[in-house]
């Protein structure tokens, strides 16, 4: 492949830099990324309704868990089945937003979450509910692998962190109502007191289906798939600006995506392919150790641990439940305040800071439970509160939403959908791990178990502080480079002459005056 080196003017220099600084946002955008993100919302409710279920009193009996000799298993089950789904369902996006795009993916998985809620909603027994709690995981997990792409594809680069973050936002939203939910039906008497959370499971993803038919594709899916009129049209009206009235920043872009797309048609997508070459290894390495570290940082251990502290405090079940959903509220509007500062923070520091913080207050609740725990020392348990919900401050400032739009802005745009996949499928079976060892852990070992959920992601955090990159502000297109495959990179936004791109004719005589079938622009 010829290699083209691009001259602009001064002033086309001076122009793009201006038009790179502005906030190319507008209503438009703003209603469709919040539309999208209610499948995150959906996704939220989904996977933590359970935890109020399996407290309701008549979900025990009419499941018979309060005889059963084998209780704990079903309700791990119960647990562990939504995971195992989950590592199904993130193969499967990888495989439907290749092919069909990414908001048929999300209509797939709030399909899914419509049939599992019914059928879950009128369960007869244990078997039934496991089943489609599998059905429910897989949804869950193909929402999951599919919304941060679409919002990151969607939105201008200096915007990318704020607006996907708010897809860790929805996600809180879903907790958080799935939580004040299952509080108001605890005072419900006979089986409409579990069986409505379940069935409100159903209430955002009818929601979103039917919206959903308006909502633009992602404008690179559409290129790959020669639909250029329609690209066009979206760029054009999601990155439009009153500072922009000639729309100059969406038509740099879109130029740069169409250039990219016909270079990406080069390259294999499969799976195997990504295994053939060293910067693909490197992505897939710190996507996976990315995962592994996110979920070993503790989030699991605080949520199942977090009830015993407050039992310990003396607090009867209703006001355990106001806690729970205190600590969920807690994590959306941290999760709020963190969309304002993720874009001015470089991304390693700010993952690495996460990590560290979030090892080292489970270090702290840690030596609090071996002092206090089972004691009557109100204010050593009540300290073990405080920092349950510092815990959750920091998951959520630094770490909830950039590790997803972190792991996708790393990916090439030809196999993005397979690289987020697998981030997906190895957070379903770290969490499944983590679930299906901790209660022989802790029987066996008790406190000193947390010290794996400190030692875990303190490391992890001198890691990506050393190896990994700072995607922030870059175009998705160019992200490539960073990682030395400048032959993946066509065109550099930033050295383009925007005079020279007035019209679809002018863009095709600038095609035709390069000597090779693509441009790639060496960075200064």
């Amino acid at each position: 492949m010829q290699l083209e080196q691009l001259e602009p003017s001064e002033t086309a220099r001076s122009r793009n830099d201006q038009f790179d600084k502005k906030q190319h946002l507008n209503v438009y955008t703003a209603a469709v990324v919040f539309f999208i993100t209610l499948s995150s919302a959906a996704y939220g409710y989904a996977g933590s309704v359970i935890a109020t279920t399996l407290t309701q009193p008549s979900f025990t009996r009419h499941m018979k868990l309060e005889t059963a000799s084998n209780a704990e298993s079903i309700t791990g089950a119960m647990n562990a089945l939504f995971y195992t789904g989950g590592v199904f369902g993130s193969f499967c996006a990888g495989w439907s937003n290749k092919r069909f795009g990414r908001k048929c993916s999300v209509g797939l998985g709030n399909v899914l979450l419509v049939i599992s809620g019914a059928l879950m909603t009128a369960s007869v027994n244990p078997a039934m509910f496991i089943v489609f709690r599998f059905v429910s995981g897989f949804g869950s997990m193909v929402i999951l692998s599919s919304v941060p792409i679409w919002v990151a594809e969607l939105v201008p680069p200096r915007l990318r962190g704020v607006l996907t973050d708010l897809h860790a936002v929805m996600m809180m939203v879903g907790y958080t109502l799935a939580c004040y939910v299952g509080l108001g039906f605890y005072f419900v008497k006979g089986s409409n007191q579990w069986r409505g959370p379940i069935a409100l499971q159903m209430a955002l993803p009818v929601i979103i289906l039917s919206g959903l038919y308006w909502m633009p594709e992602s404008p690179r899916f559409l290129l790959s798939r020669g639909r250029i009129e329609e690209a066009r049209c979206i760029i054009h009206r999601m990155h439009s600006s009153p500072d922009d009235p000639e729309h100059e920043f969406a038509r740099r872009e879109f130029f740069q995506m169409k250039k990219q797309i016909q270079l990406d048609a080069e390259f294999a997508t499969s799976y195997h392919s990504m295994f053939k070459k060293h910067s693909m290894r490197k992505r897939l390495a710190m996507t996976v150790f990315l995962e592994f570290a996110l979920m070993s940082s503790g989030v699991l251990v605080i949520l199942n641990y977090g009830s015993i502290i407050w039992k310990s405090l003396g607090f009867d079940t209703v006001q355990i439940l106001h806690f729970q959903c205190g600590f969920q509220l807690a994590g959306f509007v941290f999760n709020v305040v963190a969309m304002f500062f993720v874009d001015r923070v470089r991304r390693p520091w700010l993952i690495a800071g996460g990590l560290l913080s979030c090892g080292a207050l489970v270090g702290i609740l840690t030596a609090l439970q071996s002092f206090y725990l089972g004691s009557e020392n109100r204010g050593g348990l009540g300290a073990c509160v405080a920092i349950i919900f510092l815990f959750q401050a920091a998951f959520s400032l630094a770490l909830d939403g950039p590790t997803y739009f972190y792991i996708a802005e790393i990916w090439p745009t030809h196999v993005r959908s397979q690289g987020f996949s697998i981030a997906m499928a190895v957070l379903s079976a770290t969490n499944l791990m983590w679930l299906q060892a901790s209660p022989y852990a802790i029987s066996t070992i008790s406190w000193r178990w947390y010290l794996v959920f400190t030692c875990i992601p303190s490391a992890a955090a001198v890691v990506v502080i050393v190896w990994f990159k700072d995607t922030r502000n870059k175009p998705l297109e160019e992200i490539a480079a960073m990682f030395g495959d400048r032959n993946m990179v066509a065109v550099y936004q930033r050295e383009l002459d925007i005079g020279i791109l007035d019209d679809a004719d002018q863009t095709e005589k600038y095609d035709k005056s390069q000597s090779g079938p693509s441009v790639v622009m060496v960075e200064e």
